[in-house]
């Protein structure tokens, strides 16, 4: 299976997401999944935020060689979830052509941090954290 966890600059939100994915997909021994990340308006070959690489480092994730890439970079029907963190990033996707059933907004949305000192990003690591175990939960009963 392959899950793209997106966000817009894919340097916080989405890199972060999938670090932290990782780790409790390794936790609980569910290895068979590929995880990716893009960003929707994202350069690509940006490094993560410097606070999201601390907020990380802090719970045991490494995302410090994360290189962002565009949407437009991935092969978007070889993607099995789509885990956006807002409405828009959503809706960004399904006029791109992907299906609804595929995406899948994290929690009640994930505010995006940039521009925000290490609190601010501490804050976003949580929410994803809390919004993937509820994710993987969710998952593993359906």
């Amino acid at each position: 299976m392959n899950v793209l966890f997106v966000c817009s600059g894919n340097t916080c939100r989405s890199p972060m997401a999938s670090g932290i994915f990782k780790k409790i997909l390794t936790e609980k021994n569910l290895n068979k999944i590929n995880i990716f990340s893009a960003g929707t308006f994202a350069k690509s070959n940006s490094c993560a935020t410097e606070n999201a690489i601390k907020a990380c480092k802090e719970i045991g994730v490494d995302i410090s060689n994360h290189l962002s890439r565009s949407i437009f970079d991935v092969n978007i029907n070889e993607i099995d979830k789509f885990i956006v963190m807002t409405q828009m990033h959503r809706d960004f996707l399904i006029d791109l052509g992907v299906k609804r059933e595929k995406i899948f907004i994290l929690g009640k949305q994930i505010s995006d941090p940039f521009g925000g000192d290490l609190e601010v990003y501490k804050m976003c690591r949580d929410q994803i954290c809390n919004a993937l175990n509820e994710f993987v939960e969710r998952e593993k009963n359906d």
